[in-house]
């Protein structure tokens, strides 16, 4: 006996009552017919035509486009998910979330470390010092319902359906995935203060270059940027451990040139006799610049702007977090029609009859569930690019 078509998506789905296994079945075999040439092919497209118009065809179709899109949605990783930490929320409240920072407050007072927070010496019979390791720290956040409509005219669905459903799936991942991203960028952009900014000038350990305030993103001015996130402290006086790895995020049309100049500074590459020498990664330079993992571009970001971001999970506080909503992590695309019911009685297999009854169309709705917020600037360091 074959296996039953999972219609949920395991359990990610919500399964209309007009969808059913048998029609799925047949309208993925019209739209797999419909890309034939020849007389097949536009057979499929006539059938499938046909099928669009019906009171059911579109919830089928829309089912179809779910099941489709939710694996190849999934699959999406693009470098801007390496810079967040991500939530699941059971409701559009805003849901509290925490960590802990350690700290040992306490240590200092010990016996033989000197004032240090380690630990400290226990003399025989002798009471162990009382230490509080970690401070919670916590915030909320609410995710957030996006979404639109487009509209299948009746004209449209006589004359060229087929375009509308080639082109739909992959034009409804792409909006997704541009909203994805645009939560998570404005989050940085909008979560940042000056705390973070890079203001001062400071000097390169390793070219001797001076670095101005709001400098470029040079090979120099990202050293600095790094060695200063290790210089700083949060409210307990800890000093902030500088992560293992961050990601340079910046506006499109500037990574490439960034890439570049980050290779020539860690020796990865060389230009002899006008030829590029690529070297294996590793024989160059070390230094703090092979912390940086990738460059991420946005058309989000401002010109000239940058922001140096870790990657997740190398903080003890996570820097982003986005959160989504459980059971609707990815998006989906919902139908209606509310076509009525023609005045000869029965069901109808005419397009001329079978579309919304106020407009002659099928309503697609496009529908996501995200938000995102900046929790922690602590190793982040940005700068406007304008080198004043």
């Amino acid at each position: 006996m074959a296996d039953t078509l999972d219609l949920t998506a395991n359990g990610r789905l919500t399964v209309h009552p007009f969808v059913t296994e048998r029609k799925l079945l047949a309208i993925t075999d019209m739209v797999k017919g419909a890309k034939m040439g020849g007389y097949a092919g536009q057979r499929a497209r006539t059938d499938l035509q046909e099928t669009l118009s019906t009171s059911d065809g579109p919830f089928a179709w829309a089912h179809l486009v779910n099941l489709r899109n939710l694996p190849l949605y999934d699959k999406i990783e693009d470098n801007y998910d390496q810079i967040v930490e991500d939530e699941l929320v059971p409701d559009f409240n805003p849901a509290r979330f925490f960590a802990l920072r350690q700290n040992w407050k306490g240590l200092e007072y010990g016996k033989d470390n000197d004032g240090q927070r380690i630990a400290p010496a226990v003399a025989e019979l002798d009471t162990y010092q009382y230490a509080y390791g970690y401070t919670q720290f916590n915030a909320s956040l609410a995710v957030k319902k996006r979404g639109f409509k487009v509209g299948l005219s009746l004209e449209k669905a006589v004359n060229d359906v087929f375009n509308l459903i080639q082109r739909f799936p992959g034009d409804m991942l792409k909006v997704g995935n541009k909203t994805d991203q645009y939560v998570v960028i404005r989050a940085l952009i909008n979560g940042v203060t000056a705390t973070s900014q890079f203001v001062a000038g400071d000097t390169d350990f390793i070219s001797g270059t001076v670095v101005g305030p709001n400098p470029s993103p040079t090979p120099a001015a990202l050293r600095v940027a790094i060695r200063r996130i290790g210089k700083r402290t949060d409210a307990d006086g800890i000093k902030v451990p500088i992560p293992s790895s961050f990601y340079l995020v910046v506006a499109t049309g500037a990574k490439e040139s960034i890439e570049w100049n980050l290779a020539l500074a860690r020796g990865l590459v060389s230009v002899t006799d006008g030829s590029v020498v690529t070297k294996p990664v590793g024989a160059g330079a070390v230094d703090n610049l092979s912390r940086i993992a990738g460059v991420i571009e946005s058309e989000f970001v401002g010109a000239n702007f940058w922001y140096l971001v870790p990657a997740k999970g190398t903080t003890e506080i996570p820097a982003i977090v986005r959160v989504s909503l459980t059971g609707y992590t990815s998006p989906e695309v919902y139908v209606s029609n509310f076509n009525g019911t023609p005045v000869a009685g029965g069901a109808s297999g005419s397009p001329f009859q079978a579309f919304h009854f106020d407009n002659d169309s099928v309503d697609l709705k496009f529908r996501m569930f995200r938000n995102a917020a900046l929790f922690s600037e602590d190793a982040i360091v940005w700068s406007n690019g304008t080198n004043a």
